[in-house]
């Protein structure tokens, strides 16, 4: 069953653009235009050269010919023209619909997260935003051009336009019961293949049980039985086939005898001239391809149906939505957790148990013991990219749910362990997600105080050096300094830090100065395997099988407090 919503809905993107649009209607239309006078042309040389004999009158005929075609050539380019770049805008709007459903999709969707399914929907975009922008375009062709030839043939002989509009639904249903479109597997065939799929699957899975006793008989002949199925199907379908090949020859000779019938009784009667006969017959075969096209077209919608259900069954699934209200402009880094739980992305078991603390601001607590997923869950809820199963959490004392999450997400910065570029330029990076309000000063001074102006100083354009495959190779340890330069520039009161220090590559010297500058007046929080070599440390949460099972004082608190 073809889904025409789907077609209606890449019809109203394609809509948006009226320049192009229109710039293809009329191109279509002039050629329309010009095809149903090809016939009243062949009508005029052939009154020139058997009634009249008037050699002027088959030049100028041939000359209009030329200049007719060359009009049809001009139309054709401008209708291509605008259809293409009718496609490569549809698949643009089609892609971002894509990456920005992708971006809004709830935190659960990215784990399970499947590339060869994202590279699947990708190709499937491109091919339909080509295809069926090809297809909607032929069909209007099609359709104005069949229209033109039976206006042409209502100006040439009216009894001949009304056979043929008798004719042409008919002729569209014989073409599609014609034996082509029964090549196609039937529906009953389709499931005994399945069946024997499912039966052969299931032989090879118990392949010892049958084998231990002896039934390798019985799985052959059961096997067999299905097979059986799958011939009489098969043989069922060819039978149709056989019978629908010679109805169909027979109604179509039908129709060609009438149409042949009446031309003759009108040429007899004389009512009917050999250049008005000549011209009806260019309009019959100009008729044909527009006609088959058409009829075609349920097959070519049904051939592309999969690829639009997998397309808008991605961009119809819900965002995560954003119920928050209250704005927080710059808040103090205040966060509350109180009697949380968490589940997992199934919701088939509790990964963080009756999490309850209250981390103040300015404080500086590091979280260790930790498995990567109850890490994750645990920075999922600060940024509300999940909801807790039970419990609340606050910031600055208003329920996370309540804030604005662009506000919430203002107020927090993450530094995270798989740090990667985020832009083509140095300050394209530092800067990323607050373009809109960072001048280059600001980026500078981040730059600074993360220590990254060192190596920045000596890169061949300075913060404007492209990065990455395509440009300048930086380090690991230098791309840890972007990202500690673009918290800076975020500057919000609350921090996470998810694993920057490494037991096998200890950061020390500048980075871990910048650490030391960035933490300071900020509420921190540091997932971290081991306890990082820092000169503050409020805090220290062990946490292990969901829950904090110690809550010990900061070690080197207790340094300075000696």
């Amino acid at each position: 069953m073809i889904n025409l919503q789907h077609y209606h809905r890449l019809t109203g993107k394609l809509a948006l653009d009226w320049t192009l649009r229109l710039q293809a209607f009329c191109a279509m239309l002039v050629m329309a235009a010009t095809l149903a006078w090809l016939p009243i042309l062949v009508k005029h040389m052939l009154d020139g050269a058997f009634i009249l004999r008037d050699p002027s009158l088959i030049q100028t005929t041939s000359l209009l010919l030329i200049g007719l075609f060359v009009v049809r050539a001009i139309a054709s380019y401008v209708s291509l023209r605008a259809t293409g770049k009718a496609g490569s805008q549809l698949g643009i709007d089609l892609r971002m619909d894509f990456f920005n459903k992708l971006l809004t999709l709830p935190a659960g969707y990215y784990a399970r997260y499947d590339s060869h399914q994202t590279g699947a929907l990708i190709t499937h975009i491109n091919t339909i935003a080509q295809t069926a922008t090809v297809l909607i375009a032929q069909l209007m062709q099609d359709g104005l051009t069949i229209i033109a030839l039976m206006l042409c043939t209502l100006y040439l002989n009216q009894e001949f336009a009304i056979l043929l509009l008798l004719i042409t639904p008919l002729l569209a249903l014989i073409h599609r019961a014609s034996p082509s479109h029964f090549n196609k597997p039937s529906p009953k065939s389709l499931q005994a293949a399945d069946d024997l799929i499912e039966h052969l699957s299931q032989s090879v899975a118990h392949f010892r049980k049958i084998r231990v006793d002896g039934g390798q008989c019985h799985e052959s002949q059961r096997l067999g039985k299905i097979s059986a199925t799958i011939a009489q199907a098969d043989a069922q379908q060819a039978h149709t086939k056989a019978v629908m090949a010679p109805f169909d020859q027979v109604i179509t000779a039908l129709i060609i005898i009438a149409i042949v019938y009446t031309m003759t009784l009108h040429a007899i009667n004389g009512t009917l001239s050999l250049p008005e006969t000549a011209a009806l017959i260019t309009i019959a075969l100009l008729l044909i391809q527009p006609m088959q096209r058409i009829a075609n077209l349920p097959k070519q919608l049904e051939h592309d149906q999969t690829a639009l259900e997998a397309i808008f069954a991605f961009l119809d699934q819900p965002s995560e939505q954003d119920s928050g209200t209250f704005s927080i402009a710059h808040g103090s880094g205040k966060l509350i957790f109180e009697h949380v739980c968490c589940d997992n992305d199934t919701q088939t078991k509790s990964v963080l148990h009756h999490l309850h603390f209250t981390l103040r601001p300015g404080e500086v607590v590091v979280f260790t013991g930790y498995s990567a997923e109850e890490k994750n869950a645990l920075i999922d809820l600060i940024l509300r990219l999940r909801q807790p199963a039970s419990g609340r959490i606050l910031f600055d004392d208003h329920p996370l749910p309540d804030i604005r999450l662009s506000h919430l997400h203002a107020n927090i910065a993450l530094v995270p362990s798989d740090t990667f570029l985020l832009d083509d330029k140095i300050a394209g990076n530092i800067a990323y997600g607050t373009l809109h309000c960072s001048d280059e000063a600001k980026i500078t001074s981040a730059a600074q105080m993360s220590h990254a102006a060192g190596f920045i100083r000596h890169m061949p354009e300075g913060l404007q050096t492209n990065i990455g495959p395509d440009g300048t190779a930086i380090t690991p340890e230098q791309l840890q300094q972007i990202a500690i330069a673009r918290a800076f520039v975020k500057n919000s009161p609350l921090l996470i830090l998810d694993e920057p220090f490494s037991q096998q590559e200890p950061v020390t010297g500048n980075r871990l100065t910048a650490f030391e500058t960035l933490i300071q007046n900020r509420t921190t929080l540091i997932f971290n395997p081991s306890i990082p070599q820092l000169q503050r440390i409020d805090r220290i949460f062990v946490l292990e099988n969901g829950c904090i099972t110690k809550n010990l004082e900061g070690v080197k608190c207790k340094k300075s407090q000696a």
